[in-house]
């Protein structure tokens, strides 16, 4: 089981859902709920809504109440939070700026620039979000595009999706609640003149319709209760296209792949019906007060029969989006977080055995030019050489007082060769550039004859090279090291 550090950060995720409002808010930010616990952090909710969201919220730790008007309550559950997540269409820009000024860090939810964000980091995932002229300030990043969809950990890894010769079944989703009441007329158009097609209309919590929609099923119909995301999954493999609400749904059906009928159900989903209708996966029939809405959506059905439409739709869609949205976000706001936190010192004795456990770990040593294990016994005279040893600077980084890794330098003249290890709860986060920056700084700032540093790497360590080709270094050479095929690397820290 993968080892966490002791500080584990504390996110707290806020923002609202009902049967009145929707869902789609909650939606995605379950996904994120999902990445940033598998990186080990502490989450939480902090929800406005009513009891049709519990269902939702049953594998989480949560408080449902009405965070917009109880700010005493808000501020109170946000104690020692770390990390705050904002998603909120109704939440006042004085109350982000509040919120940003108690916690570490703030990210926003944005999907179209709806307040001057405070101090954090912004995230449209909405389709080519990046093209929208958001204000560049400097204590703001971005985070735009599809790349930064959060989708439903379900959808974060998919199989391919088979696209059919004819269209037999046909997904009906318009989300949690059925807001503009479209499932029936959708469902009577089907029926009447598609009689043959197989129906599967997806049933959300918030829907006030049920019984008029279980009056209108034939043979071929069938209803899905609540489905969770893993049915919601289920059901898009099976069917050959979808007629959908143009929401966060749409997202995780062009990441199935599956040729979509969008209808808009706000105005504010006007960007992802254009933008969606240009990248070639949705035809859009409207919104769901135009007039020939229902001629709309029999002229799209009959254009998606067409296999080879269908099939250029689903790449479309596939290529569009790729699974990875939620943990990127997650990714990025750790890596910020730490950056912040991160502290480097020379080896203490008191340090034997971080560097005992961090040097058998498996992937170090797999990366090591002597890739087996060592025992204590000689480490513990490697360590006391290393120790006392002028001929080299060997800092330790920590974070939040968590040992983290090590930077080496061994000195030959006036070049240094470096090596780095980074423990493994604090791999995978983007941190070794911060941590190479780091300890370049500290060797040039104390060791002034040093111009060169030289980097000895496996050609096989894909990640290291990336890393220090990304930091700036150089590659010189193919070289020979104990028996191991290695890049000589090189970086000038002065003339």
């Amino acid at each position: 089981m993968k080892k966490k550090p002791k500080n584990k950060i504390r996110v707290s995720i806020i923002t609202e859902g009902s049967g009145k409002i929707g869902f789609g808010h909650l939606t995605r930010c379950l996904s994120l709920y999902q990445a940033f616990e598998e990186k080990g952090c502490s989450v939480k909710f902090i929800v406005n809504g009513d009891l049709t969201i519990k269902s939702l919220l049953e594998q989480t730790e949560h408080e449902i109440f009405n965070w917009l008007t109880d700010h005493l309550k808000l501020f109170q559950s946000l104690q020692g939070t770390d990390i705050v997540i904002i998603d909120s269409y109704l939440a006042t820009e004085e109350l982000y700026l509040k919120i940003s000024e108690f916690v570490s860090l703030a990210v926003y939810i944005d999907d179209n620039q709806r307040i001057n964000y405070p101090k954090g980091i912004v995230v449209n995932g909405s389709i080519n979000a990046e093209k929208l002229n958001y204000p560049q300030k400097d204590e703001i990043e971005h985070l735009l595009g599809s790349q930064y969809i959060p989708l439903r950990s379900p959808f974060w890894e998919v199989g391919k999706k088979k696209i059919n010769p004819t269209i037999k079944r046909v997904m009906v989703t318009f989300g949690g609640d059925d807001l503009r009441n479209l499932t029936p007329d959708t469902l009577k158009i089907l029926t009447t003149h598609f009689p043959h097609l197989k129906k599967t209309v997806i049933i959300g919590k918030g829907f006030g319709n049920i019984s008029k929609i279980e009056q209108l099923i034939d043979d071929l119909t069938e209803l899905v209760y609540y489905p969770n995301a893993e049915k919601m999954m289920e059901v898009m493999f099976e069917s050959d296209f979808a007629i959908s609400a143009a929401g966060q749904t749409l997202y995780e059906l062009a990441r199935v792949g599956l040729p979509t009928i969008a209808i808009g159900v706000a105005h504010n989903q006007t960007h992802n019906l254009e933008n969606w209708g240009e990248a070639g996966f949705v035809e859009v029939a409207g919104f769901w007060d135009d007039e020939n809405l229902n001629h709309n959506i029999l002229e799209k059905i009959q254009l998606i029969e067409n296999r080879k439409m269908r099939t250029e739709m689903c790449q479309n869609g596939r290529k569009s989006v790729n699974g990875a949205g939620a943990n990127r976000i997650a990714k990025h706001s750790i890596n910020k977080y730490y950056r912040e936190k991160i502290s480097l010192r020379p080896l203490q004795p008191s340090d034997i055995m971080n560097i005992f456990d961090l040097s058998n770990e498996k992937e170090v040593r797999k990366n090591s030019f002597q890739p087996e294990q060592i025992s204590f016994e000689d480490h513990e005279k490697w360590f006391n050489k290393i120790y006392t040893n002028s001929d080299n600077l060997f800092l330790v980084i920590s974070i939040q007082g968590d040992f983290a890794g090590q930077v080496r330098f061994d000195f030959e003249g006036d070049s240094a060769t470096i090596s780095i290890s980074i423990k493994k709860s604090f791999r995978g986060l983007g941190l070794g550039i911060s941590f190479l920056e780091e300890s370049i700084k500290y060797l040039k700032n104390n060791f002034p004859n040093i111009r060169l540093i030289q980097a000895y790497i496996k050609e096989n360590n894909k990640k290291s090279l990336k890393l220090f080709e990304k930091m700036g270094f150089d590659f010189k050479k193919n070289v020979i090291v104990k028996n191991n095929n290695a890049f000589e690397y090189i970086y000038k820290i002065r003339d």
